[in-house]
């Protein structure tokens, strides 16, 4: 009987000492945390000088967007085009809201040719920022219009759906 109580005893006591090693941390009040983001953007291109690789050609963009973490915010950026593919690859683009805070994206797409210009979907890729962004990480999927005829030409329209991480004790970093 006795041997029968030290055991339930040193069950139990396993459990409150593993317990005591595995109860969740109180968390971080500026830690990471992944939120929706989703972007809505219209901007149009722009003269750009960038590299881009052997058969492809590089252009700017500039405009205005909303993102929820930013408001609204202005566009720039550049990317390389190849308009035999319809690819898009080293795309680099900075989104800059009212109180200068910034998030730096990266992404590649494609596109397919329809009668108002072209149609396409890719990635994007938060890469940092400054002030409350400068540890920003997250993700997009993008679509997008780019409009060549006739009355708008260069002019797109891009959505993007995805998620945002940063550290809210990044505010005030510059």
């Amino acid at each position: 009987m006795t041997y029968r109580r030290f055991g339930i005893l040193s069950i139990i006591v396993v459990f409150v000492t593993a317990a005591t090693f595995i109860a969740p941390a109180t968390a971080d009040p500026g830690a990471e945390k992944a939120r929706p983001c989703n972007v809505s953007l219209d901007f149009a291109g722009t003269d750009a000088t960038f590299d881009c690789p052997d058969g492809f050609v590089y252009g700017g963009q500039a405009g205005t967007g909303n993102l929820p973490h930013l408001g609204q915010v202005e566009i720039s950026g550049v990317q390389c085009s190849n308009f035999a593919t319809l690819e898009i690859t080293d795309g680099f683009g900075t989104y800059v809201g009212a109180n200068d805070d910034s998030i730096d994206i990266e992404y590649s797409r494609s596109a397919v040719l329809v009668p108002e210009g072209f149609l396409g979907s890719g990635t994007a890729v938060i890469v940092g920022g400054t002030g409350r962004f400068a540890s920003a990480s997250g993700a997009f999927d993008l679509t997008f219009t780019t409009f060549l005829f006739p009355d708008a030409p260069g002019r797109t329209l891009l959505e993007r759906e995805g998620w945002i991480a940063h550290d809210a004790s990044d505010r005030g970093k510059g």
